[in-house]
């Protein structure tokens, strides 16, 4: 497609410079109908152009649209990453915490067993003295006790022993049993974090692989944009060439038809008016209207997205508002302009053009003489525009000329302007 476009433009070129060669050898003799057929051809490749940067802009739109929605798509893909992430954090800090606890309970529990070693070998050891010494012997107490008082307290003496260790028993035995059971549950409650742990980490695996994909589909996306965009900035520009082309061939054609009329006595030679001459000073062209929506110089071009020079002033006037002529003149196109729209040019006489673009309809025809503030169209959004207004432009030859220069003031202007 780019080398389509670079043949397109150079083709554009040399058919420039051959008509160029050609009116100026044969100028002298030429009819003025041969010039028009010249400049209707160069009109004609320029719409071919203009054809193709509106096929170019339909990709561009569709790949940032695409592009759009992959960088939401992965944007979601961060955010899901990134709780994912945390998830696990969180989960490994769960488990360690358990861990924690399940060593705690492990000590605790050694502790009791130490204990319960210590309580049962006294036990052992008062039972075997106790054993060694007959105290276990009813007769013996009997025969050993002075009285019957005696002898009941020495049984009672036993059994309180006896009972006091089973209580330390009991008491060792459901302590253990309590920490067993808690460290089950500890086990347990561990064991699901794990499992837990095991299936974020495949999550996050998966999320990886995705967000990899968003991000090589992303990169060709913009490559693949990039170079489109790079094409349609050189439709545009051999676009603007043309129309500069054919501007300075119709001025051409007009300094001629001028020096014909002069030769043959002021008559208008066929071309549909007398020639006029402004002048010199300009009139503001929208009289209802003096908002000024985007100002002349570099700026991002609000269709292509483009950043590149401006060429005239956008006044933001109403649909339908009166566009009238800045200064006398004769008209030099009136009609469809590519990117312009509907648009009007007057040739002012003294070296100075301008051009009135994007206009709902037009109200003279080529070669008409206007006067200063004679009604040409009215306001519209033709062409390449996002709304209604008025592309006004002062031309000097091929120069450009910021139209604010050549007013007072008064103006307003948009924030972005």
């Amino acid at each position: 497609m780019r080398k389509t476009v670079r043949k397109r433009i150079l083709a554009l070129s040399l058919a420039l410079a051959a008509v160029f060669c050609a009116f100026m050898q044969f100028a002298p003799v030429r009819s003025y109908a041969v010039t028009t057929d010249e400049i209707e051809a160069l009109k004609k490749e320029r719409d071919a152009i203009s054809a193709q940067r509106a096929e170019k802009q339909a990709v561009v739109d569709k790949l940032e649209e695409e592009q759009a929605g992959i960088l939401e798509r992965k944007k979601a893909l961060d955010q899901r990453n990134e709780l994912t992430r945390q998830q696990i954090e969180l989960n490994e800090q769960q488990i360690k915490l358990y861990d924690a606890m399940i060593e705690e309970e492990a000590v605790k529990l050694e502790e009791a067993t130490a204990l319960e070693e210590e309580q049962l070998e006294r036990y052992r050891s008062r039972v075997r003295a106790m054993e060694e010494n007959g105290s276990y012997n009813i007769l013996s107490l009997i025969l050993k006790s002075d009285n019957l008082a005696q002898l009941l307290t020495s049984i009672d003496d036993i059994s309180e022993i006896m009972e006091s260790d089973r209580e330390l028993e009991d008491e060792y035995i459901a302590a253990r049993e309590h920490r067993e059971e808690v460290k089950a549950k500890y086990e347990e409650v561990k064991a699901e974090f794990e499992a837990r742990q095991e299936d974020l980490r495949k999550e996050q695996e998966e999320l990886l692989v995705e967000l990899d994909e968003a991000s090589k589909l992303l990169e060709e996306i913009t490559a693949d944009l990039e170079n489109h965009q790079k094409e349609l900035a050189e439709l545009e520009q051999a676009q603007q060439e043309a129309e500069s082309n054919i501007y300075a061939l119709i001025a051409q054609l007009e300094e001629e038809r001028r020096a014909a009329e002069a030769a043959n006595g002021g008559s208008n030679g066929g071309s549909g008016g007398s020639s006029v001459v402004g002048n010199g000073y300009f009139i503001w062209p929208c009289p209802s209207c003096y908002y000024i929506t985007s100002r002349q110089g570099p700026r991002t071009h609000p269709i292509t997205g483009v950043y590149k020079n401006h060429a005239g002033t956008d006044i933001g006037a109403q649909y339908g508002a009166t566009v009238v002529a800045a200064d006398g003149g004769t008209v030099s196109l009136a009609g469809e302009n590519g990117g312009y729209g509907n648009c009007v040019m007057i040739n002012h006489g003294n070296g100075y053009y301008t051009l009135y673009g994007h206009l709902s309809s037009i109200a003279v025809y080529e070669g008409q003489a206007v006067s200063q503030g004679d009604v040409i169209g009215y306001v519209g959004s033709t062409g390449n525009s996002t709304g209604p207004h008025l592309h006004f432009e002062i031309r000097s030859g091929n120069d450009k000329l910021n139209p604010e220069d050549f007013f007072s003031g008064g103006f307003t202007y948009a924030a972005d302007a």
